[in-house]
């Protein structure tokens, strides 16, 4: 350990010897740039076709987006982007088992998560076993939508009012709601529903963010630095947790 690490504030350690130290949180915004690419790798060819892609989908010109996505994909086989991309267009045209498939690839490209893959499998996996209705997670995407948090809140308090199990739609409420205990049973109860590893982090650190403002600080910090140092959790909530947690510990 270095002369500075040693005179460094010890924020946090656990039973396994992992620690985090306050300089290690310095410079955390809580936010992860998905859209980092080495241009060596991925062929220019692709990228064009993607951004064209981009551009058609936006217009509402899902067939012709669904074709370069697809032309983009077979040039860069393992960029998630395009995929991505491809599932979100079949998802908008209600074509829930290649949505399906192409989330599941984007989920295999990038294990530690991207963007909202991780949610949309579970949820779409789960409707396609008829465990949720059909269609249930592109009405879940209308909080994405929406520019007003009362508004998100109450889409997700329908959504668990009819399917109690919907996790993503606890995560909303845990994150959403001015009321603590309100927060902490949606954290519970989202959490006891096998939750995507996405949503499971989502739903952690919010249950740190209440434990915190509970007074509850030694309990939040432990909650942080364990979903930091798990091995499952996303990249994205990685990030977050640290932001959390330095705004905890300053």
């Amino acid at each position: 350990m270095s002369q500075n690490k040693k005179s460094d504030r010890l924020v946090f350690k656990d039973e396994k010897g992992n620690q985090i130290f306050l300089s290690d949180l310095e410079g955390v915004t809580g936010n992860y740039n998905w859209q980092i690419m080495d241009e060596k790798k991925i062929p220019s060819k692709a990228v064009t076709l993607h951004n064209e892609a981009r551009q058609h989908g936006g217009k509402g010109e899902y067939s012709i987006a669904i074709e370069k996505l697809l032309k983009a994909h077979k040039v860069a086989p393992g960029w998630a982007y395009p995929v991505y991309d491809l599932a979100f267009t079949y998802l908008l045209q209600e074509d829930f088992k290649n949505a399906l498939k192409y989330y599941e690839l984007t989920d295999k490209l990038e294990p530690k998560g991207f963007f909202t893959a991780k949610t949309a499998y579970w949820s779409l996996k789960k409707e396609n076993e008829g465990s949720f209705q059909e269609g249930l997670y592109l009405a879940f995407m209308q909080i994405e939508w929406s520019d007003s948090d009362e508004e998100k809140l109450q889409i997700a308090k329908a959504i668990v009012r009819k399917f109690p199990t919907y996790a993503p739609a606890w995560k909303i409420i845990a994150s959403q709601s001015n009321d603590h205990e309100e927060r902490l049973n949606a954290i519970e109860k989202g959490l006891k529903s096998d939750p995507d590893l996405d949503t499971k982090g989502g739903l952690l650190i919010n249950k740190a963010l209440v434990k915190d403002l509970k007074g509850e600080t030694e309990e939040a910090k432990k909650i942080l630095g364990e979903l930091i140092f798990d091995k499952n959790t996303t990249l994205a909530n990685i990030e977050l947790a640290k932001f959390v947690l330095s705004s905890i510990v300053k």
